[in-house]
């Protein structure tokens, strides 16, 4: 019996050390908010935060309700505090049929679900301070216009 208990305490300590080391990721916090377009939520566009200074980004989607949450890391929640330039694309597809005949193949069609400028750094005019601190009215409203 203590030998089973030994055994299972063994187990549970090394168990215990098995996660990812994360230690050398700089520090993360909860950096959320919502993207609505002339008002009205946006639902599956990609948010992505590009540092002005330093080598980090982080990205989110937005759910039925507009609302977002950055990720700077996949093992690690949050965003890296600091100062960046946001773009906000939403890409829909659209199918043309290929005809009557069954063997040919239709096209997909790629358009933008929100205005172009939005979907590169360099254009969108959004910027992002995330603080030392969580923060969840990172809210971006943009314009058909």
């Amino acid at each position: 019996m203590k030998r089973m208990i030994l055994g299972l305490a063994l187990l549970v300590m090394t168990a215990a050390g098995c996660g990812p080391d994360l230690s050398h990721l700089p520090k993360t916090v909860t950096a959320e908010g919502t993207v609505t377009l002339d008002g009205k939520p946006i639902e599956n566009a990609t948010v992505v935060a590009i540092a002005d200074q330093g080598e980090y980004s982080a990205r989110g989607v937005t759910d039925a309700t507009g609302k977002y949450s950055l990720q700077a890391f996949e093992e690690k929640k949050g965003a890296v505090p600091g100062s960046y330039r946001v773009q906000v694309n939403k890409t829909v597809l659209t199918e043309s049929g290929g005809g009557e005949d069954e063997n040919s193949i239709g096209s997909v069609n790629v358009q933008y679900g929100l205005p172009k400028k939005y979907a590169a750094v360099s254009t969108s005019g959004l910027t992002l301070v995330i603080p030392d601190q969580d923060k969840s009215d990172l809210n971006f409203e943009l314009k058909s216009n």
